[in-house]
């Protein structure tokens, strides 16, 4: 491994770019940024208002009449940190920490390679006037971990490719060739609580932490746990009175922490209670989860849900789906469809559960969300769907795929294996944007998405880079 390896053009780069705030829907900085870097090395750039570019380079010497070739990348990220982590993401830069082996973030925070190192290696090709390359269409887009608004929205009607770099993969060695849909769920149900604190009870509140969490649809299948199913398991058999359920941040990931405040007329019932299920706990997840912590503290007292609301929040959770619901049966090892309830909130007298769902087809996404209405119809609860984005289909007429995976194997020795995945990727906006396009997604090896563990290869960015630049010289 080269001691300079952070100076690597795309790793400088992200490391640039990780000075700047940009979670999800608050991209005005680095979409600012971008762009005057594009202004000072006077390439055509544009702006819309709600920050996505496009930026457009022409072709080098001898490349003029070559077919031009779009590349894209968001410039979001998704904010998750540790309990202990102080960092602001409003404000606070990330600072990139280096095992020799791996990037990851030096606070206790979601590193933001996700999509930030696809966004640097399309700005280090940028920035690079000794490549050989045809006309380049540069696009990069805002909210892909929220709404997906950007890809949605963004205008590219003067873009001329029709063949399509996506850079937000993460294993070099794999070639994605579509990609699933999906929708945000919105869950919320009326509760009642009793009027008073029962006589004699105290507060405390319990803490789940400790579980690996992840991607919503990548790692769905990694059996990590979810923090608000296992949080419920205990409360259902405690049988003790709840005053309020919260776990999860952020729909798009597996929920690592979740609390509960419950009434207790002494402190070793709850005691007895966490120390049992918190052995149940860790003899399940002894692999997935080695660090999983069951904690206790006093809490203020407040009235309880009544024993019928918590029947129904009870109901609710163990009926809606979560977790894997279909694999595919035409990819084998591929998850099809599945559920994340990613947030659990109650109100003073509402359940609030946020999910998203994810299916390699339109029509399995409709029968989740189908489920879920008909849990609504149950429990008078309502649904509402934002945020909803449509499946890249694998097509079998391509350009792209076998000169990636020939020069795949001319650079390494080795070749690239394709599929599809369980993950949104914004391929399926521009497939819709312009039908016919040819479409690829690649890049580094990155591990643990949306959660404070993510890393990427150092190596496997060098490795990503000169793949990138050796399909540019060959199209």
């Amino acid at each position: 491994m080269k001691k300079d390896i952070m100076k690597h053009p795309v790793i400088d780069l992200f490391a640039q770019i990780s000075r700047i705030p940009r979670e999800s829907g608050h991209e005005q900085g680095v979409s600012d940024w971008i762009k005057e870097w594009a202004q000072e090395r006077n390439l055509q750039v544009s702006q819309d208002d709600i920050w996505n570019l496009i930026i457009k380079k022409p072709a080098s010497k001898g490349y003029e009449n070559h077919p031009a070739v779009l590349m894209q990348a968001h410039i979001d990220m998704v904010c998750e940190k540790n309990r202990e982590s102080n960092h602001d993401f409003s404000k606070d830069p990330i600072e990139l920490a280096y095992d020799g082996e791996w990037i990851r973030a030096a606070n206790g925070t979601t590193l933001g390679a996700d999509n930030g190192v696809g966004a640097a290696a399309a700005l280090a090709i940028l920035d690079d006037d000794q490549l050989p390359h045809p006309p380049l269409e540069v696009v990069f887009t805002v909210q892909e971990e929220t709404t997906f608004a950007g890809a949605e929205t963004v205008d590219i009607s003067t873009c001329e490719a029709m063949q399509m770099i996506n850079l937000d993969h993460a294993d070099e060695r794999e070639l994605i060739v579509g990609s699933c849909g999906g929708t945000g769920v919105e869950f919320t149900m009326p509760l009642e609580r009793e009027p008073a604190v029962p006589q004699g009870m105290s507060g405390y509140q319990i803490h789940l932490t400790g579980l690996q969490g992840g991607h919503s649809g990548e790692d769905i299948h990694r059996g990590r746990g979810n923090a608000i199913h296992l949080l419920m398991r205990l409360l259902e058999e405690a049988d003790l009175p709840v005053v309020s359920i919260t776990g999860g941040t952020n729909r798009l990931a597996i929920p690592r922490e979740a609390e509960a405040v419950l009434l207790a007329e002494n402190r070793r019932d709850v005691e007895q209670q966490v120390a049992a299920w918190k052995a149940v706990f860790q003899k399940e997840y002894s692999g997935a989860a080695p660090d999983l912590s069951l904690t206790i503290s006093e809490a203020e007292c407040m009235p309880p849900l009544t024993e019928e609301s918590f029947r129904n929040v009870t109901a609710a959770i163990r009926l809606y789906p979560n977790g894997i619901v279909n694999m595919n049966g035409n990819l084998e090892g591929l998850v099809e469809s599945s559920d994340n309830i990613g947030i659990i909130e109650t109100g003073e007298n509402q359940l609030r559960l946020v999910s998203e769902v994810r299916g390699a087809y339109q029509s399995t996404v409709k029968d989740i969300t189908k489920t879920i209405e008909a849990l609504a119809q149950l429990l008078n609860a309502k649904v509402s769907y934002f945020s909803a984005y449509v499946p890249w289909e694998f097509t079998a007429d391509s350009r792209l795929r076998p000169l990636a995976i020939d020069t795949y194997q001319e650079l390494f020795g080795e070749g690239m294996r394709e599929l599809a995945i369980h993950a949104g990727l914004e391929c399926g906006f521009f497939a819709e944007k312009k039908p016919g396009i040819d479409l690829i997604s690649i890049g580094p090896d990155c591990q643990y998405f949306h959660s404070p563990q993510e890393r990427v290869r150092a190596e496997s960015i060098e490795h990503f880079y000169e793949l990138l630049k050796a399909i540019l010289q060959k199209l």
